[in-house]
């Protein structure tokens, strides 16, 4: 059972997953393996299921696999799948910022509106306010002042990976709202889809995790961005509801912009450091208020 932790716990936990998350394209950028990313999403996918369903296991979970076959297990365990694979395909097709800002900012208002529906959790106009904030700081990092987006196959496929994101991230909650372990209910999620996402790898392309750097950028994404990431995200959703997760993931572009300029040697434009400013004063505005609340409901 998931042991009680304050709203300001849980929304620094899921602050540092963000801050893990936005570690993977610049990973990938250093390591600089000739791969397409279907097949480094589902090389992750596979490495950080089994580390997350082992480390449970470690801890003396012994209901692991059985929680893969409730409806919770399965649906998570098909959200990480189909968040992985329509991701990798958007950004392929749309270019990563509109693939970027496309997945990730439906991915609050999907996750929203399917926590109303199986968790009845309610969205309080705050939110509403604060997610708006972020995602206008979202766009213009990543897009700028343009507001067009043809709707094409990479956009239909950034909003599947936003879907995909709530699913795992919903019933995710769903299991720990019913008393498991929020670890656990991670690792059903990730490990659960790993036999498909492994498929996937071996009748794909696999031959670049026999090159050290390919082996290499595989075990820490894996393990970093995905194993540990999600140990902290999970324990987020022990005292946030599942559409304030979401949100506070879209620090992740932020993270992964700031690396890309310090190690990389990017540029950033004005537009895209207002967008920078924008996004941490509403993500700290969020904070106060779960802090807030999070108070209000201990009374």
């Amino acid at each position: 059972m998931s042991s009680a932790i304050s709203a300001k716990a849980g929304f620094g936990f899921v602050v540092l997953a963000s801050l893990l998350f936005g570690t993977t394209g610049t990973a990938q950028q250093l390591a600089q393996v000739d791969v397409s990313g279907l097949f480094v999403g589902a090389a992750r996918q596979v490495i950080g299921g089994v580390a997350l369903v082992l480390l449970v296991i470690f801890w003396g979970e012994r209901n692991v696999f059985k929680l893969m076959l409730t409806k919770n297990g399965a649906l998570a365990a098909l959200g990480t799948l189909l968040y992985q694979i329509t991701f990798f395909v958007g950004i392929t097709n749309n270019g990563v910022s509109v693939g970027t800002v496309v997945a990730l900012g439906s991915a609050p208002l999907f996750t929203a509106a399917l926590s109303y529906l199986m968790l009845n959790e309610r969205i309080r106009l705050n939110q509403v306010i604060t997610f708006t904030i972020v995602a206008v700081g979202i766009w213009l990092l990543l897009v700028g002042f343009t507001l067009k987006i043809n709707l094409s196959l990479g956009v239909i496929s950034s909003l599947l990976a936003g879907a995909g994101y709530a699913l795992y991230t919903v019933n995710a909650k769903a299991m720990v709202n019913a008393g498991i372990n929020s670890t656990t209910a991670l690792a059903v999620a990730f490990g659960g889809a790993v036999p498909i996402a492994a498929v996937i790898l071996l009748f794909g392309q696999w031959h670049w995790l026999t090159e050290m750097n390919g082996i290499g950028l595989a075990l820490y994404l894996g393990l970093i961005p995905t194993a540990l990431a999600y140990f902290f995200f999970g324990k987020g959703l022990i005292s946030l509801s599942a559409a304030t997760v979401a949100t506070i993931t879209l620090l992740e572009p932020v993270v992964a912009t700031l690396l890309a300029v310090a190690l990389v040697g990017e540029s950033l434009r004005l537009v895209q450091w207002i967008g920078i400013v924008i996004v941490i004063a509403g993500l700290s505005r969020l904070g106060q208020l779960e802090n807030r609340a999070g108070k209000l409901g201990a009374k």
